[in-house]
């Protein structure tokens, strides 16, 4: 029998009507709160309900507005899912503005748990060159950021176990966040694969998240 349902939340587009403008909206809902109209239904049908984010890219007003938000290639160029611009981790935008919107979706809403399609931002194939991440790598590593993928360098070496780091200590942060505002059971979990390989490239340490939380949420890539 169903026990729950994962119901997209927030993001790259918000399923209600959000307070925070650079939330971008799903334009055909107008001013209708779809997010909490199917949480309803579930909560009558005896469900679980898990709020789906979906957080590593946004529109181009976000971009204009906070540029440091954005991840940037070594030419300070920023990176592109297509018409939308990639996320930086180590930026303002996951360590501030989306707590804020999941702290909002709490307070409207009060999801069971949360989960996140693209928590853990770009992988290993792409080094930011944000001001964030200069300034977290130098002071983590005492050195500037690799120029190049080459596991001769130490420098590269010392990114990769940094950067595994740096999504470790933002899925306690995220558990934080939904726990103060949503009560201890209130956890937030990032959805993952069954492929290691693929894990491994998403800097996501499967042994260290496994031992953070009972659950883990398998997606179908």
């Amino acid at each position: 029998a169903i026990q729950g349902v994962i119901i997209n939340a927030a993001g790259i587009v918000a399923y209600y009507p959000s307070k925070y403008p650079l939330q971008y909206r799903a334009q055909e809902l107008g001013d209708r709160d779809l997010f909490g109209d199917l949480t309803r239904a579930a909560r009558a049908d005896g469900l679980t309900v898990v709020a789906r984010m979906d957080s590593n890219r946004v529109h181009e007003p976000v971009f204009r507005e906070h540029p440091d938000w954005i991840a940037v290639d070594a030419d300070g160029k920023p990176y592109r899912s297509g018409e939308l611009y990639v996320t930086c981790i180590n930026g303002p935008y996951y360590r501030s503005f989306l707590p804020d919107v999941m702290r909002e979706i709490v307070e409207r809403a009060h999801p069971d748990g949360f989960t996140d399609n693209s928590w853990s931002g770009l992988d290993r194939t792409s080094i930011c060159y944000c001001e964030n991440c200069k300034r977290g790598f130098r002071d983590a590593a005492g050195a500037d950021l690799p120029r190049r993928r080459d596991w001769d360098d130490a420098a590269y070496r010392k990114w990769i176990e940094w950067s595994y780091a740096r999504r470790l200590g933002l899925w306690d942060a995220n558990n934080a966040v939904t726990r103060a505002a949503g009560g201890p059971d209130c956890i937030w979990v990032g959805m993952n694969g069954g492929s290691i390989a693929g894990q491994a490239r998403s800097f996501r340490d499967y042994r260290a998240i496994c031992a953070r939380t009972p659950i883990i949420m398998l997606d179908q890539q």
